[in-house]
């Protein structure tokens, strides 16, 4: 990994994968390092020269001075910092679940910084939002849930499932955090049982690092009330949403309605594919951006 300096003597860890157009590419958690994006970054290698940021607070980025900081917003203005600091010009911005979030909002916040935003899996509506709407996004969760009940782990992961965020607050130890996401990551796939999904959820098991603070801020109240419609007529760049058909948490309730505020956007959704489409489905996700990214820019 390297760092670059940032203001009042903080520090970003990255590393760089590919070789093609400047990209910025953002993890999901929050709280994550970027190192399990590494696949993401390698099946795009050849379009686009990823850097691969860890967030503040995570990896060797130093944590922000308030849980503020946490928020989209605040993670814009990190990655904004980091940027200038690389020397980059303008960025397609690539962002995964959280991370995708944070991709539409700094795209939203930066417009002359991004030459194109790609968001894969993003969390858009809250459940304060979403309830007060009619719960679509809720219902399509359950549904999902669902669809494992009968599998042998599916007792231990809803248990975790149930109970996260009060596990998350209770917790001071960020192992715990990683021990939970371990325990449901299955949920996050549509066929967790396929070998080849299987050993990308150990791949991804492997790489994680968790921000404990980032999981609190998260929990404690950001989650709940994000609504990005507001900000989404702010990007000028060409935006891709991707979503997987069967995602538990970013299907389509949830890339709809970001497709449905986008000036200028498109959406592709991924059949029979949950969270993780670098794992799940490479060849369609890896079709969708590149065609998308030829007829963008």
């Amino acid at each position: 990994m390297e760092t670059t300096a940032l203001g009042g003597g903080r520090q970003a860890s990255y590393e760089v994968i590919g070789d093609g157009r400047d990209a910025l590419m953002l993890a999901g958690g929050p709280g994550f390092a970027a190192a399990y994006m590494r696949a993401d970054a390698q099946l795009f290698a050849d379009v686009l020269r990823s850097y691969l940021v860890d967030p503040h607070g995570s990896g060797g980025s130093t944590p922000p001075a308030d849980p503020a900081g946490y928020s989209p917003e605040g993670h814009g203005t990190f990655y904004e910092e980091v940027r200038r600091s690389l020397g980059l010009g303008p960025v397609v911005i690539f962002g995964h679940s959280f991370g995708a979030t944070t991709a539409l909002t700094y795209s939203a916040m930066y417009p002359d910084a991004v030459t194109a935003c790609i968001a894969v899996g993003a969390f858009g509506i809250g459940e304060e939002q979403d309830e007060a709407q009619g719960g679509d996004a809720a219902a399509e969760m359950e549904a999902m849930l669902a669809r494992h009940q009968d599998q042998p782990w599916f007792p231990d992961a809803k248990d975790v499932w149930d109970g996260w965020t009060e596990r998350v607050l209770a917790t001071d130890d960020p192992h715990e955090v990683e021990r939970m996401m371990a325990t449901v990551l299955p949920l996050y796939t549509a066929h967790p049982d396929r070998p080849e999904v299987w050993a990308g959820l150990q791949g991804f098991e492997m790489h994680l690092q968790a921000d404990l603070a980032a999981a609190k801020a998260w929990e404690g109240g950001v989650f709940q009330g994000i609504d990005l419609r507001p900000i989404l007529g702010e990007i000028r760049a060409p935006t891709l949403v991707v979503a997987g058909e069967l995602d538990i948490v970013c299907g389509p309730a949830q890339a709809r309605p970001i497709h449905d505020g986008l000036a200028d956007g498109e959406l592709i959704l991924i059949p029979e594919c949950g969270h993780m489409p670098v794992f799940e489905s490479p060849g369609a996700y890896r079709a969708a951006v590149t065609g998308w990214l030829d007829r963008a820019l």
